[in-house]
């Protein structure tokens, strides 16, 4: 599968190309594995290994750096980076209510507590979220979500994706033959 045209354009604008990685600081430091190819191209293997390692690490709450974290964990499993960087996109100040509160429920949840009473708990006293306490069940919970949605994300990649049709290849144009009765003979002498 080809990459779209604007990504390639915004891959090129933010001088993101092998041949301008070739040589500099980021390939110095991780060597000749950042310019592989299967890491920037999407395929169905690449894509579901990059979810299951970059969903985990988005999920997770108040982590800095995760997109560099993310690129590092794609290039340990051989995942695709654009999709590893994009996952980190889903972790905003928009959707953290949202992130945090499954979290802590999941947590508490995985902890012991009664469901019910952890519901209850979040709507009477949503502050104590961010107590010590809370904050355990928080990254208890976020690494209970990062794990399980990881490996559905990866199975769901891996039996859903389909490769498109392959285009034949063009075959170069024969030069035009000429008929056999049409063919120069030599002179008799």
């Amino acid at each position: 599968m080809r990459l779209p045209l604007w990504v390639l354009r915004l891959m090129h604008r933010s001088r993101l190309s092998r041949s301008r990685l070739k040589g500099g600081w980021i390939h110095s430091r991780l060597g000749d594995r950042i310019l592989d190819k299967k890491l920037w191209t999407p395929t169905a293997e690449s894509l579901a290994r990059a979810w299951l390692v970059g969903f985990p690490i988005t999920v997770m709450p108040f982590l800095p750096a995760q997109s560099l974290f993310a690129v590092i964990a794609a290039l340990f499993v051989r995942g695709n980076i654009l999709l590893c960087i994009a996952l980190q996109f889903l972790s905003t100040p928009f959707t953290a209510p949202v992130q945090i509160s499954v979290c802590y429920f999941v947590g508490e949840v995985v902890r012991g507590t009664n469901p019910a009473a952890v519901w209850k708990h979040v709507f009477s006293a949503p502050r104590e979220i961010f107590t010590r306490e809370g904050a355990i069940s928080m990254y208890v919970g976020a690494f209970v979500v990062g794990i399980i949605g990881g490996c559905l994300g990866y199975a769901v990649i891996r039996k859903t994706w389909r490769a498109g049709p392959r285009r034949p290849r063009r075959k170069p144009p024969e030069p035009p033959s000429t008929p056999p009765s049409a063919a120069v003979e030599p002179p008799i002498d």
